[in-house]
C-alpha cells in the first residue's frame, strides 16, 4: 500500500470519525488517530513526535490521547499526555494496547481502534468530565502522514 490514506476504507474512516466524536462528547479529553507509512524509530517515540506535531500538547487539562499506527513497520502505540497519565498507570495503557492489537492480529484495524477508543473514552469521562457542550481545543480526527 503506497498511500496510507487507503489504510481504512471510506466507511471505516466515517465509523472511526463517529467513534472519536462520540468518545469525547462527555469529556474535555481529545483523541486522535495518526496513520503513518513508517515510524523510523520506536513506535512510542514516533507517537510522541506526532502528538507534538499535531499540537495536542496544548490542551488545558493535558488529557489528549493519540492512537498511532505505522503501516509498513506494522507498529502500534497509544500515547497519552501528562494529565491523563497522572490519573492512569502504565498498566492501563498496556490494557488498551492489548485490546487493540488483539483485533489487529486478525486484520480488524478499525474494530480494534474502536474498542481502544471506547476504553480510553471511559477513563477520560471519569477523570475529565464535561458537563457543557464545548468546542474542542483540537479536532478529534484521523490524520495521515504520507
Amino acid at each position: 500500500m503506497a498511500d496510507v490514506t487507503m489504510f481504512f476504507t471510506e466507511d471505516e474512516k466515517t465509523e472511526l470519525g463517529s467513534a472519536l466524536l462520540n468518545a469525547t462528547y462527555r469529556t474535555t479529553g481529545e483523541i486522535r488517530i495518526r496513520v503513518e507509512k513508517k515510524a523510523g524509530r520506536k513506535p512510542l517515540d514516533a507517537a510522541r513526535r506526532a502528538f507534538l506535531q499535531l499540537g495536542m500538547r496544548g490542551s488545558q487539562d493535558k488529557n489528549g490521547v493519540l492512537f498511532y499506527i505505522s503501516v509498513f513497520d506494522r507498529k502500534f502505540a497509544v500515547f497519552g499526555d501528562d494529565g491523563i497519565n497522572k490519573k492512569v498507570g502504565r498498566e492501563f495503557w498496556e490494557t488498551v494496547k492489548k485490546a487493540v492489537v488483539e483485533k489487529f492480529s486478525g486484520r480488524q484495524f478499525a474494530i480494534g481502534l474502536n474498542g481502544g477508543i471506547g476504553i480510553v473514552a471511559e477513563k477520560l469521562a471519569e477523570f475529565f468530565p464535561d458537563e457543557k457542550i464545548d468546542l474542542k481545543e483540537n479536532p478529534d480526527a484521523i490524520t495521515f502522514e504520507k
